[in-house]
């Protein structure tokens, strides 16, 4: 699967839509008009010898404007609150709620470990999970504006009737769906259905006060009901129509995606066998049908095999069962390296061989190495760490504490430097301060990715105390390192609070974005190679990645503010993904023209990643060409 071009596909995807979300428009603004024309003419004793005059301006634009006024502010709103409210707004419109990441409640903490390891073997922000204790069926379903704001939300059932093999390959298939950009598109589903519906709705409303009404204008009244509820159900049948054409395809790559991920299709197949068990798989919400095309299956009884917004069961089954055998040989002759190796192989300071196409080839697609990596990094952090890092307040000590390694006195300069924090969170922090710098390195920035869930959860002031201490703790010292850079590039891109001007936006094409390459590779080029010469020619070799004019000129260190550097990323992050996957390749190739990462320089990687919403997987040793 290729991410950058699955991103892109889904935002064309989104134009088509609206397109051909116009000509449905149009097509009922037609429909209607001449609904009410005929019944208008025809619902007067007085008029019926006379013949039906079928163009009448006034009554046409008096139509065409109501119609779309209603279908057009409808959809607007409706998409509009689910995009402000991201994936929890869908989340809690199905009856779900979240799940406290300090739970103690067995199956939600299985389906955490599960989503926290595939969240960092993909690079993906943890998600927040729900759950919809009112569903007793097998379902799930990923929703969200963005990468950035995605959730991920299962049935009761499903925690309770799921193996964590079977679990773990129904999550996997919804992080597909993150991966390839459905979750745009399945909002702007719901918000086109949802301007129809109310075009339909409208006329139930008019037919009952048409109905009570006894003044002379009372059967034109009853005419525009009948037309508004007759036209406004048939746009709603079609529309459905196309909801399911659109979805049924992204079920089975987002099935195939799972496979890639685990390895493991007898897991995302025994859930879908368990499915086809159940006498009743329903989804008893009201609002289930308007989201049956996110669901993990339908979840929706059909009348009609053409509103089905997922393939048959049987279907979906039978390929997954050649995979399977497939994915019996490939690990049969795959050299098997444990998950503790591979955090021991990069925590020793091992350089890693990485190729530019490989890192961007490796978004959005991973396997069972990541997951063994992502397994095997929880299992080794301290009990205690992993419990604080799920609550609000003691997630925040985590934080500190990751960032108070390079302070003398930790017990004696905390209270100093965390101006405007609870007592409580400071002693913890500076408890914690020692154990973490016996925590593998690998592991640093993880937890910090484990803790955002955590701190999303706490109030915009709150936020903004959490970063201005993080920014004193960086600065106690009196230099910025790659890690503390990347600590912070993931706390404001998570928290929504980016630092340096970000005013400026790019124009979705390469035009105008030299100055910011520029800043970029620079520092890049610097992080990688000690001596000027070889920083230039790694400055240049990213330069001729992007085919920008000119040689450049490689800025010094110095003139690098990190400020100015999040700013950079920050506004090439509004360019089109096929753009952003020469970034990437860029940037790889700034740190690496010797054909090596270090921890430090993977860590900035990710960091850079995160800020242009392309989730880079761990490097892993040999897992690069």
């Amino acid at each position: 699967m290729d991410f950058f071009s699955a991103q892109d596909d889904a935002r064309k995807n989104t134009k088509w839509l609206v397109l051909l979300f116009s000509l449905a428009v149009v097509s009922i603004i037609l429909l209607l008009y001449l609904a009410v024309v005929f019944l208008s003419s025809y619902s007067n004793t007085a008029r019926m010898a006379a013949p039906v005059q079928w163009w009448q301006p006034n009554l046409f634009f008096i139509v065409a404007g109501l119609t779309s006024g209603v279908i057009l502010l409808g959809s607007l709103f409706k998409t509009l609150t689910l995009a402000s409210g991201g994936g929890a707004a869908v989340a809690e419109s199905l009856g779900g709620r979240l799940v406290s990441r300090g739970t103690s409640d067995a199956l939600e903490r299985r389906l955490l470990n599960v989503v926290d390891e595939m969240a960092i073997a993909s690079g993906v922000p943890v998600p927040k999970v729900f759950v919809l204790d009112g569903e007793s069926s097998i379902n799930a379903f990923a929703a969200g504006y963005d990468v950035q704001h995605a959730v991920v939300a299962v049935t009761r059932g499903c925690l309770e009737q799921l193996t964590r093999d079977e679990l773990q390959g129904v999550v996997a298939h919804e992080f597909s769906h993150i991966f390839n950009g459905d979750m745009r598109l399945n909002i702007r589903l719901i918000g086109i259905l949802h301007g129809i519906l109310l075009l339909a709705l409208a006329g139930r409303m008019i037919l009952r006060g048409g109905g009570r009404s006894r003044s002379r204008n009372a059967g034109g009244i009853v005419a525009a009901g009948i037309a508004l509820f007759v036209v406004g159900y048939v746009g709603l049948f079609f529309g459905r129509v196309l909801k399911a054409a659109v979805s049924r395809q992204r079920e089975f790559l987002a099935d195939a995606a799972a496979v890639q991920f685990t390895r493991n299709p007898s897991g995302l197949a025994g859930a879908l066998k368990k499915i086809g068990g159940f006498v009743d798989n329903t989804i008893a919400h009201p609002n289930a049908e308007e989201a049956s095309h996110m669901f993990f299956d339908t979840g929706v009884v059909l009348p009609l095999n053409l509103l089905a917004t997922h393939p048959p069961l049987e279907q979906r089954i039978k390929r997954l069962e050649p995979m399977f055998r497939a994915a019996q040989a490939r690990s049969e002759v795959q050299a098997q390296a444990s998950g503790n190796e591979m955090l021991l192989g990069l925590a020793s300071g091992q350089r890693v061989n990485v190729t530019p196409s490989g890192v961007r080839q490796s978004v959005g697609n991973i396997d069972e190495r990541h997951l063994g990596y992502a397994h095997a990094l929880l299992a080794g952090l301290p009990e205690k760490v992993l419990t604080d890092v799920h609550e609000p307040k003691s997630a925040r000590a985590v934080v500190y504490a990751l960032l108070a390694g390079s302070l003398t006195e930790p017990s004696l300069q905390l209270p100093q430097l965390l101006q405007g924090e609870n007592e409580d969170i400071i002693a913890l922090a500076a408890g914690h301060t020692p154990e973490l710098l016996t925590v593998n390195r690998t592991a640093r920035l993880p937890l910090i990715e484990l803790a955002i869930p955590a701190i999303s959860e706490i109030d915009g002031n709150c936020a903004e105390i959490l970063l201005r201490n993080c920014r004193a703790l960086i600065e106690a010292d009196k230099r910025v390192t790659v890690y503390e850079f990347a600590v912070l590039s993931l706390l404001e891109h998570a928290l929504g609070i980016p630092s340096g001007n970000t005013e400026k936006r790019h124009s979705g094409d390469l035009s105008g974005i030299r100055q910011d390459c520029d800043t970029v590779f620079s520092l890049l080029a610097h992080a990688g190679h000690s001596d000027t010469e070889a920083a230039t020619g790694a400055f240049r070799a990213a330069r001729k990645i992007m085919a920008l004019e000119g040689e450049g000129e490689l800025l010094e260190r110095a003139q690098i503010p990190l400020p100015d550097f999040a700013a950079a990323l920050a506004r090439l992050n509004t360019l089109k993904y096929r753009y952003k996957a020469r970034i990437i390749e860029a940037c790889v190739t700034a740190v690496a023209a010797d054909g090596k990462v270090t921890l430090i320089e993977a860590e900035l990687l990710r960091a850079i990643g995160a800020r242009l919403d392309c989730p880079i997987p761990p490097i892993l040793p040999g897992n690069l060409d």
